[in-house]
């Protein structure tokens, strides 16, 4: 009996101290994010979590004549109501500014539409991945997800022949990086994503 004991005490610590992420793609992301300078991914975790339910990752050599933008993004679903709103706050002392995904002036970077007419003082670049869910055929814009830019730019911050200015994008904004998280409340998920186009 006094064995079983241990067995069943033992086996939750064992089970936290086991990554189930496949190891083929565990790898993979290890790779792209030490592809990175540090200073641009060092708001992510180092290794998949347990929780994640969503990565999309290509190393800064993925830019090429198709695509002109490069990224890292992982989702994680946090377990309880809880548990997500104190991440959410934690994380969102990090950010610049907070904005709702309905925001206007919100700029999608990898969105083939033209947005140079958009009317706002300040633009906030985001991937199309924060604001949007893609739903059988087409893109949905989520409502009532909090996004928080940690850090934003304008300019070229990668080394690559391919690296050409989105023409879809407000003239200052033609090349550049963004940083931060996306809050959705209805799935307790948050998003860890970088672009850089």
């Amino acid at each position: 009996m006094k064995n079983i004991l241990s067995i069943l005490l033992l086996f939750p610590v064992l089970q936290s101290c086991l990554n189930l992420t496949e190891p083929e793609h565990q790898a993979q992301y290890i790779e792209c994010y030490k592809s990175f300078d540090k200073e641009m991914v060092g708001h992510f975790p180092k290794k998949v979590p347990n929780n994640c339910v969503a990565t999309k990752f290509g190393t800064p050599e993925f830019i090429n004549e198709y695509y002109s933008s490069t990224q890292l993004s992982l989702k994680v679903q946090v377990s309880s109501r809880e548990k997500f709103e104190n991440l959410k706050n934690q994380l969102g002392k990090e950010a610049k500014v907070i904005l709702n995904s309905a925001d206007s002036c919100l700029l999608i970077v990898n969105s083939k539409e033209n947005q140079q007419l958009i009317n706002c003082n300040s633009f906030y670049p985001v991937p199309q991945e924060t604001v949007f869910a893609f739903n059988k055929d087409k893109w949905i814009r989520m409502e009532n997800c909090l996004i928080a830019l940690i850090d934003y730019k304008p300019g070229i911050f990668i080394e690559n022949k391919n690296l050409k200015p989105k023409e879809t994008l407000p003239e200052n904004w033609k090349n550049g990086f963004s940083k931060g998280y996306a809050f959705n409340k209805n799935e307790q998920t948050i998003t860890f994503w970088l672009i850089i186009w």
